[in-house]
């Protein structure tokens, strides 16, 4: 483990503090010990010892083995906890501090992308707040970024990474800084280290099932933000498309919505931008552009560009961009000299999906690899010199007015707090990942369109060498993304309001919050009834009997090394619509969420957004419709899977609410139970069912029945909690 970020000075007292507490905060969060009594861990010196040491100018490592021991012995009588132990390799680095002096500190700015190094001001009581935050960069008017590129990376791929590293000349070049990156191989010398701190790297990983993962790692100075070390990992995975899993390639995603560390989020994009190329490859072939099993030209070797070059945006202190996509029309994605030349997305450091169109339509670059207007406002605020200026509050003026853009949609920025959409956080649709153009929607329609003729194609476009059905599963498992990533996209509009960064006075700035209007969001929710709740998943039986993968052990309960099957021999399609289907409901009725949804009527005209009544009432028609209709004899697996969870969401938020859920949602959750029993009651009594359609109908009218009958005490008011400190 290399701690990132710390200088914790040059002397060995220093690197003694951390060689203990670092691994035990690891377990205080990880392991959440401060709620289990009893559950902290300590490190057993009588089984810790060192290990191997390396010494550089610059930087010194140390190895450790270290034990930690659950601080509780287990004899205490009164609350007997298992003595537990965890054995883990540290690789310590300790790095030296640059001289002060040579280097002045810029400051940072909420409408412009940059990790900030935060500092506490004590010598004014005349600020809003303490905190000064300056951008983490690197001293280019000291020294380029020089990169080496590692011996282990294949041959076939130097050659993409060099050029995108080298892309950021242009934005340097710009502001007076040609050269402001060099690329040099590995040196033919065995004493070169890439552990040596004063050698950016790029690193390539081997390793069985690493699952494909791009990762820059930062070290810099916190006393001034300045940048002393950078790095790149790829793992080998990525060039590599035939393994996946159908959950594979809707759960990356997901973990998008997740408030976890930059290496975890930086893991989901490489594996959601790997599934991105795999449907990517899977639409060419279905469409006839090219062979199955054939690729087209320099797409791996773009692809790593691609994702090259955004990790190296990260290592000039840039921070992920997710409104990137929306700064262009479909016309102009669709344009191969246009997206040569500004790219797909305005910025290298958005989330961005291969670019594919349906037949018939023309398409760009399959991938962005040049930068875009964005990156080179962003690279000009952070390094380009300000005549006069000695000081960064003499900056100051000049980057207020370069930072004034914001709402010039080639120059905006939101970052990873904007995308926080599982906690409720996120807000504005507009900001998502793996999107394109100004018109989200129509593009996933284009994309669902992509998806429904892979489908088509299977059975006879995706023949495979020597039978093998290996392809077509593949094939079926990449069209698969952009179900997911769309899915995602039309339920981030329920609710939801535009945000603006623009400062007061600003060109074009708007006040903060603007409507999502209903027709928006009513089409957004159409968007979800046709593709996610609908029939639209009833893919032909023939097609599912053909979705399986090679199997090859013959020595099971010893399976061969490195071996790593799906779970199931056949796609578990019904289990993976399901998922989707119930992730994105609890995600429309999380209590933020309907919260937002009930204030809108606070901010806006009636009628201009939509309503909660809106939300149940939509979710009503597309999951129970069918039983206001004559004739129904039988429903799918899926559907009924749907309204048998739903239903029981219903009757939760009625009967045991999760904490903060308004009392106007659990009012109209009541109706709607009201609605599912009566109408399950007259579907049973018009038309003559099948026998497990009608038994379904009869449990959802007994769920339904249950919750509305139930005696239990009404709970006291939902406690309001404490105001915020300001």
């Amino acid at each position: 483990v290399t701690i990132p970020g710390r200088i914790f000075g040059e002397t060995l007292e220093g690197w003694l503090r951390l060689s203990w507490v670092a691994p035990l905060d690891a377990f205080r969060e990880g392991l959440n010990t401060d709620a289990k009594p009893g559950s902290a861990y300590r490190l057993d010196d009588t089984r810790s010892y060192f290990g191997p040491t390396k010494a550089f100018p610059e930087n010194v490592i140390v190895e450790a083995d270290q034990t930690f021991t659950s601080a509780m012995p287990p004899d205490f009588l009164d609350n007997v906890i298992d003595a537990r132990a965890i054995q883990i390799d540290v690789k310590y680095n300790v790095a030296k501090a640059p001289p002060l002096g040579s280097y002045m500190p810029r400051l940072a700015d909420d409408r412009v992308g940059y990790y900030p190094n935060i500092q506490l001001q004590y010598d004014a009581d005349n600020v809003r707040e303490r905190h000064v935050r300056e951008i983490v960069r690197w001293n280019i008017a000291r020294h380029p970024m020089v990169y080496y590129i590692s011996n282990t990376v294949p041959l076939q791929y130097r050659e993409a990474i060099r050029e995108a590293l080298l892309t950021w000349n242009s934005a340097f070049a710009a502001i007076g800084y040609p050269n402001a990156v060099i690329v040099r191989d590995q040196p033919d010398d065995p004493a070169w280290d890439p552990d040596d701190i004063r050698y950016n790297t790029v690193h390539w990983l081997t390793q069985a099932y690493g699952g494909g993962y791009a990762q820059a790692g930062l070290v810099w100075d916190p006393r001034t933000g300045e940048m002393i070390h950078t790095s790149i990992v790829i793992d080998s995975d990525l060039a590599r498309y035939g393994y996946l899993e159908g959950a594979d390639f809707t759960d990356p995603v997901r973990a998008f919505d997740e408030t976890g560390g930059f290496a975890a989020r930086e893991a989901a994009y490489a594996a959601g931008a790997k599934a991105s190329a795999a449907f990517g490859l899977a639409a060419l072939w279905a469409m006839g552009e090219i062979s199955p099993g054939q690729l087209p030209p320099h797409y791996v070797q773009d692809f790593i560009q691609s994702i090259v070059l955004h990790e190296s945006g990260h290592n000039w202190g840039l921070q992920h961009n997710f409104i990137a996509s929306e700064a262009y029309t479909a016309a102009q994605v669709r344009s191969k000299g246009f997206t040569q030349r500004y790219g797909l997305a305005n910025s290298v450091m958005e989330y961005t999906p291969t670019n594919v169109w349906p037949r018939g339509m023309s398409t760009g670059d399959y991938f962005q690899t040049v930068l875009g207007p964005y990156d080179y406002y962003a690279i000009k605020y952070g390094y380009a010199p300000i005549r006069g200026a000695t000081t960064p509050e003499q900056e100051r003026p000049t980057l207020l007015r370069w930072a004034s853009a914001w709402s010039n949609p080639w120059y905006r920025f939101a970052m990873d707090e904007d995308v926080h959409w599982a906690s409720g956080h996120a807000i504005d649709p507009r900001i998502d990942q793996f999107d394109l153009t100004n018109d989200n929607l129509s593009w996933c329609e284009a994309q669902l369109r992509i998806s429904r003729t892979i489908f088509r194609a299977i059975p006879t476009r995706f023949e495979q060498n020597e039978g093998s059905h290996d392809a077509l599963r593949q094939a079926f498992e990449g069209a698969l993304f952009p179900v997911r990533v769309c899915t995602q996209v039309a339920w981030h509009y329920i609710g939801g309001e535009e945000l603006s960064r623009a400062h007061f006075g600003d060109p074009g700035a708007t006040v903060p919050l603007t409507q999502v209007p209903r027709s928006v969001s009513k089409r957004a929710f159409a968007f979800l009834n046709a593709h996610l709740f609908s029939a639209a998943w009833n893919l032909p039986p023939p097609l599912l009997r053909q979705l399986v993968y090679s199997e090859w052990v013959t020595d099971l309960p010893q399976p061969l090394w490195a071996y790593n099957p799906p779970v199931r021999h056949d796609e578990p399609i019904a289990e993976i619509v399901e998922r989707v289907q119930e992730q994105t409901l609890q995600s429309i009725f999380s209590p933020v969420l309907l919260q937002r949804l009930d204030d809108l009527s606070l901010k806006y005209r009636s009628g201009s957004t939509m309503s909660l009544s809106d939300a149940f009432a939509w979710t009503q028609a597309a999951v129970f419709g069918d039983l206001r209709e004559n004739g129904v004899r039988s429903m799918g697996e899926v559907h009924r899977s749907l309204q048998q969870w739903y239903v029981r969401l219903l009757a939760q938020m009625l009967l045991a609410p999760t904490p903060g859920t308004p009392y106007d949602a659990q009012s109209l959750a009541r109706a709607e139970l009201v609605a599912v029993r009566d109408e399950s009651r007259v579907a049973r009594e018009r038309t003559r069912l099948d026998d497990l359609t009608n038994a379904h109908l009869a449990a959802l009218e007994s769920v339904a029945d249950q919750a509305l009958s139930a005696r239990m005490a009404i709970p006291p008011p939902l406690s309001i909690p404490p105001a915020m400190p300001p």
